[in-house]
């Protein structure tokens, strides 16, 4: 059985992580609100400060637009594994209307929230849904879209909802323009032109959060190709075509500089990457 990530438009994400190697992944880009239930091993997260741990069988609340960094603990049993669902912003807000017949008041999770004692009925509901949207081909999306509200409404059972009062950044504008984008050598005006402003702007903007345009792109890329490596069993010269690179070895190089980590290392072994001509889109 090949592991991959679904996704449904306009209503959300369905993957399954698994990683043979305990590794340290430093400053890794949120792009879309989750919940993630530990199967097996455990999870240690850095958020600014704070430091939160996961062990198995316990669910991860984690909001979008933020940065963390993560260590994936293997056990006895095997590598660390964990469900996730992320959720498209449009869903969010849809599902908002179903929350308001609540009559204690929610939690709203800016960045995130442990819910280390799951109701086995919601454990049960997310782990069927989410195992019916990654394997079952043809699961209609009106199907799909309320198999996943029932996820969230059992959240607000449980008094938790995912904040959106997020004030979107310059660089969190780019960033969603480039995921969408991956195989595109975007330049600074054309980036500045899909933004609707100039490319004095754009640079300005981007400066004034401490970023770099380039280096943004990379690590789009990086983060990109760091979730296939971890949720799908595609072979790392393909990883590598789909992030927008046409060279194995330049691919590594990139990977290795932003992680400090071979891309094999996520799988637990030393494969030999493709031996093909580099070319660097960017």
């Amino acid at each position: 059985m090949v592991r991959k990530i679904k996704v449904t438009p306009g209503i959300g994400t369905i993957s399954l992580l698994i990683q043979h190697s305990e590794l340290f992944i430093h400053d890794v880009y949120i792009n879309k609100p989750q919940l993630i239930l530990v199967q097996n091993g455990s999870l240690s997260i850095t958020n600014q400060e704070q430091q939160f741990s996961l062990q198995a069988g316990e669910m991860l609340v984690l909001n979008s637009g933020q940065t963390l960094s993560l260590t994936h603990h293997l056990s006895d049993n095997g590598p660390f594994s964990c469900a996730i669902m992320a959720w498209d912003h449009q869903l969010l807000s849809d599902a908002g209307l179903h929350a308001t017949g609540f009559s204690a008041p929610l939690l709203a999770v800016e960045t995130l929230q442990v819910i280390p004692h799951i109701p086995v009925a919601f454990k049960q509901s997310f782990t069927d849904t989410h195992s019916a949207i990654l394997w079952h081909h043809g699961l209609p999306a009106p199907i799909t879209r309320h198999r996943m509200l029932e996820q969230l409404l059992w959240l607000s059972q449980l008094g938790v909802r995912y904040s959106l009062q997020h004030s979107e950044s310059m660089t969190q504008r780019v960033r969603e323009l480039l995921t969408d984008n991956l195989h595109k050598s975007f330049t600074a005006a054309e980036v500045a032109e899909q933004l609707m402003m100039n490319e004095v702007m754009l640079r300005r903007r981007l400066a004034a959060e401490d970023c770099v345009l380039r280096n943004l792109m990379i690590d789009v890329r990086m983060t990109q190709a760091l979730r296939l490596l971890q949720c799908t069993d595609l072979a790392i010269s393909n990883i590598a075509h789909q992030v927008g690179y046409e060279s194995g070895s330049r691919f590594a190089e990139r990977f290795r500089k932003r992680f400090g980590f071979a891309p094999t290392a996520i799988r637990g072994h030393m494969r030999p990457l493709s031996s093909q001509t580099m070319t660097y889109n960017n």
